[in-house]
């Protein structure tokens, strides 16, 4: 089997690539990011998330132009995304300027029918990001339908939020700005969801989809991980994972595009290094696995205000950040149920966003409301807290919550799915 993968961003991996692992190490898979730099997926190597099956390539649209290896690098350099410092004026210049060269020289079709000795069997591409109405992925879109490949929509999430306005089925949109869902869906194409999303499956009416489950928290994915094995730290010492959501510096917040600004960070934190310093005999350890936008620099300056000096940023993916953790604490995130039914004890900070997300969609208010680890205010969290920091309650309120969302998320979806890509190519 040959199968492309056209990604702009790095949620629809979390999708995908437990599915990789399960196929044969004989199949053929180019992941190909239409951007010209994926260092911001998980700050290193993706390839790295796979555990057994390594035949993954990685490559991005640079690597298909027709440029010298020496002006590659160049333009690699010219674009890569530094997490560390906030980029300047200067260097988004170099940026604009390099990536407008790699549209003008790319020849992608000619690098996806050298790598595949001919056409791919199948070709993925993400739902919610739509892909730029380039040079480049014009003449992708044109070599699909003319060769009638089959194309399938991934899900970039365990779920879509019925709320928020931009298109979750808008692969090669001309613009996300007006909010067109379907402009120009390839002929032979197929929209997956995670879960059944009745207000998306509406919208959709005509056009072939399928739900297929979400193989990222399948237990099949997860349990190479062996997180039951990791958490041995002493009663007096615990590791507290914070998931937090892409934030701005300004003060406008937009939860429609699942935003955060500076002062919800600011208080999170604020509120948990006060519940942090009563504690009594109790060492915590933070670990920071920030949105792929976030800037690290941005956290290091809330860090110093607050004088919060034991913490760790991880760059890795979801799944490699949750080994030796005791428990997660999130701001509103899917991320949040894979921490859950990775086996890993997960409190939910109270957030506006988190209440507007809820109180629009139904399905989002029943996953969230009935969780143990979701809390509705800051008293809540508090005394949540607490209990968190007794093994036995945390680990007790975690198995209600994976049986609470297995009943959204059912198991075995990556075996389904193999299955069913192999009856297609």
């Amino acid at each position: 089997m040959k199968i492309l993968q056209l990604v702009e961003e790095s949620p629809s991996l979390d999708f995908t690539v437990p599915i990789f692992e399960f196929l044969d190490k004989e199949d053929k898979i180019l992941v190909y990011s239409t951007k010209s730099s994926y260092e911001h997926w998980y700050d290193h190597d993706p390839i790295n998330l796979l555990v057994n099956n390594k035949k993954v390539d990685f490559s991005t649209v640079i690597d298909s132009t027709k440029l010298s290896s020496f002006f590659k690098r160049i333009l690699k350099l010219g674009t890569k995304n530094n997490r560390d410092n906030i980029n300047n004026f200067f260097h988004r210049i170099i940026n604009k300027l390099f990536n407008e060269i790699i549209d003008i020289t790319s020849e992608p079709i000619d690098f996806f029918e050298d790598y595949f000795d001919g056409l791919p069997d199948l070709i993925l591409i993400e739902t919610r990001n739509d892909l730029k109405p380039n040079r480049v992925n014009k003449k992708i879109f044109n070599w699909i339908n003319k060769n009638l490949i089959k194309t399938i929509g991934v899900p970039v999430s365990s779920y879509t939020l019925e709320g928020v306005k931009w298109s979750p089925i808008e692969p090669f949109g001309k613009s996300n700005l007006g909010y067109k869902p379907f402009n120009d869906f390839p002929k032979n194409y197929e929209y997956w969801l995670a879960s059944k999303q009745p207000f998306v499956i509406e919208q959709l009416k005509e056009t072939p989809h399928k739900i297929v489950g979400y193989p990222g928290v399948d237990s099949k994915w997860l349990n190479l991980f062996k997180y039951d094995h990791v958490r041995k730290n002493s009663s007096d010492e615990v590791n507290i994972l914070l998931n937090i959501r892409h934030f701005g510096q300004k003060r406008n917040l937009e939860p429609a595009k699942g935003k955060y600004v500076y002062e919800d960070v600011f208080n999170f934190l604020n509120t948990l290094k006060t519940y942090m310093d009563g504690l009594d005999g109790i060492k915590v350890n933070l670990f920071i696995k920030p949105h792929y936008y976030v800037n690290f620099k941005s956290f290091e300056e809330i860090f110093n205000k607050l004088e919060i000096k034991n913490y760790e940023f991880l760059r890795t993916s979801i799944y490699n950040s949750l080994m030796n953790i005791n428990f997660v604490i999130g701001l509103h995130s899917s991320v949040n149920l894979i921490s859950t039914l990775a086996g890993i004890p997960t409190l939910l900070f109270p957030q506006v966003l988190t209440e507007k997300f809820k109180n629009e969609d139904s399905k989002t208010k029943t996953i969230y409301e009935g969780l143990q680890g979701y809390c509705k205010n800051e008293d809540e969290f508090k005394l949540k807290f607490e209990l968190f920091l007794d093994k036995e309650k945390r680990e007790e309120m975690l198995q209600k919550d994976k049986k609470h969302l297995r009943g959204f998320f059912e198991d075995g979806t990556i075996e389904d799915i193999k299955k069913y890509l192999i009856s297609l190519a």
